[in-house]
């Protein structure tokens, strides 16, 4: 029992080191890193058209022109809708307006830096 025992135990071990145990005298070579730098990829990045939104025509409307205003519109037989923002909140729509458009061009020249970056520009001689 105790050599089966002990076949037990050494199979495996012989199993597991496989034909690491019989060396045949191979040297394996040594692995050899080589690091190279490598050309940036181009940005492919194409600008957007230029946005080139539809008019909006406003009216400006009073307690004075209101009549004449909504008799103008009922002659250019047009839907009859009334939105009314304040002095105040117009204002407020003139700023959001003027802060998404410097957001954009801040966009719009990171986009540039990045492409300068990937692909920079060869100076002329």
């Amino acid at each position: 029992m105790n050599v089966r025992q002990s076949l037990i135990l050494i199979i495996p071990l012989l199993l597991l080191n496989g034909c690491s145990i019989l060396s045949l005298g191979e040297k394996v070579d040594p692995l050899e890193v080589v690091t190279r730098a490598e050309d940036k990829p181009p940005l492919n990045l194409e600008f957007p058209p230029t946005l080139e939104p539809m008019p909006v025509k406003f009216y400006v409307v009073t307690q004075e022109n209101v009549e004449s205003v909504w008799e103008k519109l009922s002659k250019d037989k047009v839907d009859l809708v009334l939105f009314g923002v304040s002095d105040d909140g117009y204002e407020k729509l003139a700023v959001n307006l003027l802060e998404l458009r410097n957001y954009i061009d801040k966009q719009r020249t990171i986009i540039i830096k990045y492409k300068e970056y990937y692909e920079p520009q060869e100076e002329e001689k």
